[in-house]
């Protein structure tokens, strides 16, 4: 049956297939020819009666109901109930709105303690001190106080006992200590509650003079994964999503999921990070309560002494015992439920239907059932609600709801559009919790912004970062803070992002994410300011307890070099060809290894001709004002030109199969695509990664032939620079699929492979056995490095390996260096998110880090961004992250490491030295970057960009 928006055509007969006009007298079908007859004259009349018979009796029915409506008089009563029960409703309507009130006022406080004093300390100590015994009385001598309020103190003391600040000043002396901390144990012995008084004597203080450095309160993380995705990832540990369910589950506990062995969670308290907000995933709507803990593990291996709450009194007297919870919008539910499942919802109006049925559910029962109680108690402030959202129209859906049902919400997660609706959000008193820098995974977080957090507090809207730990590894949430303030967040602000914000927004920034006294015993002492390039924690004290311990050295990092002045000028448009061009008055260019000079570059026809003091100036004259130039960076294996949004088909190249890649039928170049205003590509080129080298997306044995190509092209003729640059290929579990089931097959394959001529003559793989192209193999376990070292060596000599991931690479240095094999590690902050990651070395733990090892062994070493593809634009950080010298050592940076890992060593793994990739030489094409300043750390700018003819100034990250 044809349908036309509001209307259905008439029926069509089977014969004409047209429309059936209207029989001119009434007919029947005959039972016996199937075709239509006259009806006899008798059956017509009775049906006419029978109709005005029908007709008549409504009537009549109609005509009793608006003589009853009409004439109709209310009751005395009006609702038929007494006037004692009707006295006594009101009376429980005043008592409910009195009630409301107390909620709303409990709510906007935070949940304090009533007394704004805590009676009892910090309870949770009074657990851990049963458990663990009590924690040393710790005097902190001349720090750099940062309160996480936007406040900094100089050559301040702060004092900590009984799992408290009991003390913040400047000259403080143990015996001050020993004062603050009896007082408080007097207080507390009085109450009825309270543990018995521990008192402390001089001698117990241990005191540690920091020397200057920054002393902050504990990192708040508002949103994590972590004890439910642990580390490593396998399936049998994933429980953040209840994937049988319904897609309103709002009844579910993440605390009866959280494992508290697991190792992330000693490891994010590493990177300064003491408490965090555990969250169910994002799959189901309404995926259930978050449990809020601190990152200090017990003896008893038990979730509830994890807990924030622990220890706190039911009646109130230590503050509000909150509980939060965890609802989604957008494309996760309706993806997980609709399709993948088959189930409802499957579409945006699904997903606010099926919020708001459960909702009202809620609403109209208001009492406590086992599957609304969670509801219920949202609606009665009781929960804090976190709501996954990105798009406008979501929250703006969610806003409505908030509004037809009466409930409170907290914060907008991720949130990648809040900024567009910054007003209201203000209006509302709703936070967003962002990533710093994270859009391009799937189509709600295309219209990310890193300018988001400056937008959103300019309006009055609170900013908070967070993790989503494992998608990011928390023990890094800093790291956060440092992008946003790098794009032009306020310093102060950003810090308070990762700090009180968050904690005043799950309920507890009266005791935890600010340095005050009577607050939590949460402190960190950083080895260099917190918004600094490689900062991390010297020591982590949570509830009074050191969690992390490294030696307080007395030299300490250098501080950044001032920023230059801008170049000038600027270019009228902001992507222009130029014949010929010169950068002028450049403090240190950064040519190739071992070597750096300062004075000019010229550039003609795209081919650098002059570089140094000596150079007369040609063409366009910019001047650099001090400023540094580096080669243009080299995006490694990250798919620049073949994808755009992650999980949007539509806009990737797709992936091919191993045996199509053996045969000669991927390579890259044929998969690429360039210009058309892509973001991804913009991403790359504006932060300085003008050359991507990248291999076809596959998830099997073989990936193909990889292309280098400028990704500020605009026209495919244009972008090539070596259209056959290596071929690619998996060993590990990444790589188990119908052509090699099995980490021996995929041995057994590649030994094949080297040990006989290609079966196709159009095979690639006759380049690689003659050592034309490299052969790159991503893998990660250190057995299998030295088993493809090993076999490379003895089967085919000539063979140019290139190790690509390598996180167990470290392991067999040596045996890297004695083969000449180089390795780009895909970045060296790594996880153990899978079994074959295990092997990761956390950054920040212990001296010397991967990168330290493989450089001492006589590795060549090359960096890429992480695996998310809009990483690129953090490449630059990434090198200067993994090659700066820790405060744990002697913490000096390494500026040429810096530059060389994500330029000429990248180059040279790959075997573009022909093209002059990676370097600033001259008779070679231009690829460079002129900063303002560094060229490693935050806060450096972009200030001209060269490439080849095409120049532009100031490229401003949207």
């Amino acid at each position: 049956m044809q349908r036309h928006d509001f209307f259905f055509l008439p029926p069509t007969t089977p014969e004409s297939g047209t429309a059936r006009e209207p029989s001119p007298s009434p007919t029947r079908r005959s039972s016996r020819t199937g075709v239509y007859e006259p009806k006899p004259s008798s059956v017509v009349m009775r049906e006419q009666f029978h109709k005005l018979l029908v007709a008549l009796t409504a009537l009549i029915v109609l005509l009793l109901a608006l003589d009853a409506f009409w004439n109709s008089s209310p009751s005395p009563l009006g609702s038929g109930i007494t006037a004692a029960a009707l006295e006594e409703g009101l009376r429980t309507c005043a008592a409910t709105a009195t009630r409301r009130r107390d909620w709303d006022r409990v709510f906007l406080e935070g949940g304090k303690p009533p007394s704004n004093n805590r009676p009892n300390g910090n309870p949770r100590h009074a657990v851990l001190s049963a458990l663990n015994g009590s924690s040393t009385p710790l005097l902190i001598q001349h720090a750099t106080l940062w309160d996480g309020l936007g406040n900094r103190l100089q050559n301040t003391d702060i004092a900590l006992a009984h799992g408290i600040i009991v003390r913040i000043g400047t000259g403080l002396t143990p015996g001050d200590v020993v004062n603050a901390a009896n007082a408080h144990a007097n207080k507390i012995a009085k109450s009825l509650r309270g543990p018995k008084a521990h008192y402390i004597s001089a001698q117990d203080v241990e005191v540690v003079d920091v020397q200057g450095r920054v002393v902050s309160p504990g990192l708040v993380d508002m949103h994590s994964h972590s004890g439910v995705n642990p580390s490593p990832g396998f399936w049998g540990d994933d429980d953040g999503n209840e994937s049988a369910g319904d897609p309103t589950s709002p009844y579910l506990r993440i605390q009866d999921a959280i494992n508290p062995q697991d190792k992330a969670i000693e490891l994010i308290a590493s990177g300064g990070v003491t408490t965090s907000l555990i969250l169910p995933g994002s799959a189901a709507l309404m995926g259930g309560e978050g449990f809020a803990i601190k990152n200090f593990k017990s003896t008893s291996n038990s979730t509830n002494h994890l807990a924030l709450n622990s220890g706190m009194s039911l009646n109130g007297e230590d503050g509000k015992l909150w509980r939060w919870m965890k609802m989604a919008c957008g494309e996760n539910p309706k993806r997980f439920f609709g399709s993948e499942q088959g189930k409802f919802p499957g579409s945006r109006m699904g997903n606010a239907w099926a919020m708001r049925a459960q909702l009202e559910k809620a609403r109209s029962t208001l009492r406590a059932q086992i599957l609304y109680e969670s509801l219920v108690a949202l609606m009665r402030r009781d929960i804090r609600l976190q709501v996954h959202c990105y798009q406008t129209n979501d929250i703006d859906m969610m806003i409505r709801n908030k509004h037809e049902f009466d409930f409170p919400i907290i914060a907008f997660h991720h949130a990648t559009e809040a900024y567009m609706l910054a007003d209201k959000l203000a209006t509302e008193n709703i936070s967003v919790a962002l990533f710093s820098d994270f859009s391009l995974f799937k189509r709600e977080g295309y219209k990310h912004s890193v300018r988001a957090p400056q937008v959103l507090a300019s309006a009055g809207v609170k900013v908070a970062f967070k993790s989503d730990h494992p998608v990011f590894n928390a023990q890094h949430l800093i790291y956060e803070a440092q992008r946003a303030a790098h794009y032009g967040f306020d310093e102060d602000l950003a810090f308070a992002a990762v700090t009180s914000v968050p904690a005043e927004r799950i309920g507890a920034g009266w005791r935890i994410g600010s340095l005050q006294e009577g607050f939590d015993a949460d402190v960190v002492v950083w080895d260099r300011p917190p918004l600094q390039q490689g900062a991390h924690p010297l020591r982590v004290i949570i509830d009074g307890y050191t969690t992390l311990k490294h030696p307080i050295v007395t030299s300490q990092p250098p501080t950044p070099l001032p920023r230059t002045p801008a170049v000038s000028p600027l270019l009228d448009y902001p992507q222009t060809q130029l014949p010929a061009y010169t950068v002028s008055n450049i403090s240190g260019i950064y040519t190739q290894e071992n070597q750096i000079l300062k004075g000019f570059i010229t550039v003609e026809n795209g081919i650098v001709t002059c570089i140094g003091l000596k150079c007369s100036p040609k063409g366009y004259l910019f001047n650099l004002n001090g400023g540094v130039v580096i080669p243009g960076l080299i995006g490694a294996s990250i798919p620049l030109g073949l994808e755009e949004i992650s999980v949007e088909e539509s806009t990737s190249d797709g992936e091919a199969g191993t045996q199509d890649a053996l045969d000669g039928f991927v390579y890259a170049k044929d998969g690429l695509r360039v210009g058309g205003g892509g973001k991804l590509l913009e991403y790359a080129w504006k932060s300085g990664v003008l050359t991507g080298v990248v291999a076809g997306k596959g998830a099997g044995f073989a990936q193909g032939v990889s292309v280098a190509f400028r990704t500020a092209a605009e026209r495919y003729s244009d972008a090539v620079l070596k259209s056959d640059v290596a071929f690619h290929i998996t060993i590990g579990n990444d790589a188990k699929e119908g052509y090699a089931k099995s980490i021996a097959s995929q041995f057994a394959h590649l030994r094949k492979l080297l040990s006989t001529t290609p079966a196709s003559p159009d095979s690639p793989f006759t380049d690689v056995l003659a050592g034309k192209i490299p052969l790159v193999v991503t893998t990660h376990d250190p057995n299998d490095i030295s088993k493809l070292i090993t076999l490379v060596s003895t089967t085919a000599p000539k063979v140019r390996l290139v190790l690509y991931g390598a996180t167990g690479a470290y392991l067999v240095a040596d045996e890297l260096a004695k083969a000449g094999v180089p390795v780009i590690l895909q970045t060296p902050r790594c996880q153990q998110q899978s079994w074959e990651l295990r092997w990761c070395k956390p950054y920040g733990t212990t001296r010397p880090s991967v990168y330290e090892i493989l450089k001492g062994a006589g590795v060549k070493v090359g960096f890429t961004a992480n695996s998310w593809p809009d990483q690129v634009r953090s490449l630059l950080f990434e090198a200067g992250w993994g090659t700066v010298g820790e405060g744990i050592g002697d913490g000096k940076v390494d500026a040429e490491d810096a530059v060389g890992v994500v330029t000429w060593r990248l180059a040279d793994a790959f075997g573009l030295e022909e093209t002059g990739l990676g370097r600033v030489l001259v008779g070679k094409r231009a690829s460079f970057i002129g900063l303002d300043g560094g060229p490693v750390g935050f806060g450096y700018n972009i200030q001209v960009v060269g490439d080849g003819t095409f120049v532009t100034t100031q490229p401003i990250q949207a």
